[in-house]
């Protein structure tokens, strides 16, 4: 079975070397007479040696290049339309790979027949007993929107202590080792790169969903991520926050119904404005920025991708809603002080 790793870089030398060579040692089928495992990687804008010594050590990979920084989510795109394979994985360039990673999330969505996203147990690089904050065991909303994961709600990551090592139905993948069936991807769009970063996969999923596909976790298959490492937190502290704000309302719009959008979206405001209060001044510029925005980004961008969504429909919001925790995750993890997923209730 065919399958291309795409990988987006934009620099750390020392990184995408350790990448790379967790792949090349824990994958079989890389650059043998085959062929079956092709990786591509797009360097953004890097301006480090990182070709020179992706060039030197890891002959065969596919390098392409950007002469400015593009989002995340245009990045992925570019790539998934260069690969030429039957399934893709996003892979994060500060990930380190175990033993049949691959193979094991191959076996998931195989034996799955409406699976087309699929991703590994996700722990953190630095502390190897733990989940890390990005995906862990799999990834879930509520119905307010509010992400969260089997493994970690909010800042609470829980220690990996066998207790998600079942395969299981999830609401969304975690974009920092996605695999995904390469002819869906392209033909429902790809990641919708209005949403620059932050969020695009969980957009795409819902919409897998919504298209009456599946996702699932596979707990055989094991990375480890060291976290935000493209992100320099002291400089894009603000934009983080307003992209994360206003992508997860956008999330709301696309997603779901007409009759759901106006029972659902005045709570969510509620809860962003009780947020920004808290967390001021980060999240109340971010979120006075959102309110600026919205409206036009809405009107001129996402309008025509919703109509289309919703036109193609087959799975109705009561039945995706199984798949959504009951009551509000930030409630029951501010107010009731529920930190781990196992006390979240669902439908």
């Amino acid at each position: 079975m065919k399958v291309n790793i795409l990988i987006v870089h934009l620099n750390g030398e020392k990184v995408i070397y350790n990448c790379l060579s967790s792949i090349y040692n824990n994958t079989k089928g890389i650059n043998n007479e085959y062929n079956k495992i092709k990786i591509r990687i797009l360097l953004n804008n890097s301006a480090d040696k990182s070709e020179e010594i992706i060039k030197k050590n890891f002959p065969g990979i596919s390098i392409y290049k950007t002469s400015k920084t593009i989002g995340f989510a245009e990045a992925c795109n570019f790539l998934a339309k260069k690969s030429d394979s039957e399934y893709i994985v996003f892979l994060n360039n500060d990930t380190e790979v175990n033993k049949n990673w691959l193979d094991e999330m191959l076996k998931t969505i195989k034996n799955h027949k409406n699976c087309v996203v699929c991703q590994p147990k996700i722990k953190s690089y630095y502390q190897k007993e733990m989940f890390e904050y990005a995906g862990a065991a799999g990834g879930f909303i509520d119905k307010y929107g509010y992400p969260f994961c089997r493994g970690r709600i909010f800042d609470s990551v829980e220690r990996d202590m066998g207790q998600y090592n079942d395969e299981k139905r999830i609401f969304w993948a975690c974009g920092v080792c996605f695999f995904v069936n390469r002819d869906f991807f392209i033909k429902t769009g790809g990641f919708d790169e209005e949403f620059f970063m932050y969020a695009e996969e969980l957009d795409f999923c819902w919409r897998a969903n919504i298209y009456g596909k599946e996702i699932w976790y596979c707990p055989t298959s094991e990375i480890y991520h060291i976290g935000s490492y493209s992100v320099r937190k002291e400089r894009i502290n603000l934009k983080k926050e307003y992209l994360i704000i206003r992508n997860h309302i956008l999330l709301l719009l696309k997603n779901y119904s007409a009759l759901n959008i106006i029972k659902i979206l005045p709570l969510r405001i509620s809860l962003e404005i009780i947020s920004s209060i808290i967390f001021f001044p980060v999240k109340t510029v971010s979120f006075l920025k959102t309110c600026i925005n919205l409206p036009f980004i809405y009107v001129m961008k996402i309008n025509k991708k919703r109509n289309k969504i919703q036109s193609e429909r087959k799975v109705h919001d009561k039945e995706i809603s199984k798949l959504m925790a009951k009551e509000s995750i930030a409630l029951d993890y501010f107010i009731k002080g529920k930190r781990k997923f196992n006390e979240v209730k669902f439908k």
